[in-house]
């Protein structure tokens, strides 16, 4: 169930950025997925190479939560939130050459084509390994349900309703 206010009245993407075969790097389409089962009205989707056809994908009429590997000083499994409109994102804390062109990249193109979304929050959750084919690392892994926790309650939904959501589907490590 969404509350009122936040973003639960306006149209909402919610994109899983990663690449599922590069070890940490597959945070974000891991978030989608759970995003998936407990909130199935949200619209969703999983980018897992070049990012730049994003501009293409959403409108300036939505709010736009991205889930991403960040890489950054900070310990692996931090789950950081940032508005993405108002900060500027940097090479070091946006994500990583998997994508080709990052998400930084695609801010600055949609920002010259007049094609920012009405709002762009990044969830980045702090990644340590990116190895072939190597599975989540065990603090990013235990990072998933706080990243969900996150985009739900950016989606509108109560702190309640967010844990119950997460305790249903047995998703706290």
């Amino acid at each position: 169930m969404r509350a009122e206010g936040a973003l639960a009245d306006r149209p909402l993407l919610v994109i899983g950025v990663g690449n599922r075969d590069r070890g940490d790097d597959a945070v974000g389409p891991a978030v989608i997925d759970h995003v998936r089962k407990v909130a199935p009205q949200l619209q969703t989707l999983v980018a897992e190479g070049d990012l730049s056809d994003l501009v293409l994908r959403w409108t300036p009429n939505q709010d736009v939560v991205v889930v991403d590997a960040v890489r950054s000083a900070r310990r692996p499994g931090s789950v950081t939130v940032t508005d993405a409109l108002a900060t500027e994102l940097t090479t070091e804390e946006s994500l990583l050459s998997s994508h080709g062109v990052g998400l930084a990249e695609t801010v600055e193109l949609a920002r010259l084509l007049d094609r920012l979304p009405r709002s762009l929050v990044v969830v980045g959750v702090e990644a340590q390994s990116f190895g072939p084919f190597d599975p989540l690392t065990e603090d990013v892994a235990a990072a998933v349900p706080l990243a969900l926790q996150e985009v739900l309650l950016l989606a509108g939904f109560t702190m309640d309703s967010a844990s119950a959501a997460i305790e249903t589907w047995d998703l706290v490590p």
